[in-house]
């Protein structure tokens, strides 16, 4: 377990386990690395880089206003630190979100995007998430009047509301292979993830069956192939 000191005082945690091509692992709105888990048995093959948000999990707090840029710029800053000339990047849900903006502003270092459950706008989710999303803003407000843990929470939920705003014309040169993963029974309407997958020359989408908003960890071999041959794909690419 790292620490990393941004130019700014912010504290980010990261995790390097394995060696070999390195993949980027980015978590979802008030989760934390260890979401990751299943994944954890991939450092057999590759490096592992796990990223604790600014926010979130071991990491410390956000100093500026948070959005998707400012935490993308936090995460240029550690894979510089760390010099990570090229990776793929791995995001699930509000990580998916991070990893498509994080390639909208800094696309020297991506090698490839394996996004999944990530939303674009706030109209990507269907219409319950969305009410979910504005009780949990509010929720967390006010239980953060009295509780810290909410209050951390809290400042990190109006995340689950920002829309991207990314320009089409932004990844239409991209030639980094996308997949858009999606299971069937997921919180993000499915023409949605679609349009995400038609940004990119190389985009994919992908649907699981049976499968919903937590593919890492439901439908993990799956999703660890799907790793494997996204790496396999940039090597072969490359030589």
């Amino acid at each position: 377990d790292m620490e990393f000191y941004r130019n700014n005082g912010e504290r980010i945690h990261y995790e390097i386990i394995g060696r070999g091509f390195p993949v980027v692992f980015l978590h979802g709105n008030n989760l934390e690395s260890g979401y990751f888990k299943k994944q954890r048995v991939l450092s057999k093959y590759y490096k592992l880089v796990f990223v604790d948000s600014l926010g979130h999990g071991k990491s410390g707090d956000v100093l500026g206003k948070i959005s998707f840029s400012y935490l993308a710029d936090s995460l240029d800053e550690l894979l510089s630190y760390l010099n990570i000339e090229k990776c793929l990047l791995v995001g699930h849900s509000d990580g998916a979100n991070l990893a498509i903006k994080y390639a909208a502003l800094h696309k020297e270092r991506v090698a490839g995007i394996l996004a999944n459950s990530g939303n674009i706008t706030f109209k990507g989710l269907k219409f319950l998430p969305r009410y979910a999303c504005y009780f949990e803003e509010v929720l967390y407000k006010t239980l953060g009047i009295i509780f810290p843990f909410f209050k951390r929470r809290a400042k990190v939920s109006p995340l689950l509301r920002e829309d991207l705003n990314i320009p089409k014309e932004v990844f239409s040169k991209s030639n980094y292979p996308v997949i858009v993963l999606v299971g069937d029974h997921d919180m993000i309407k499915r023409e949605h993830s679609k349009a995400i997958a038609d940004l990119f020359p190389k985009g994919k989408f992908i649907e699981r069956k049976n499968q919903g908003h937590n593919i890492p960890k439901k439908d993990s071999n799956y999703f660890n192939k799907t790793i494997s041959k996204m790496v396999s794909y940039i090597q072969s690419c490359t030589k």
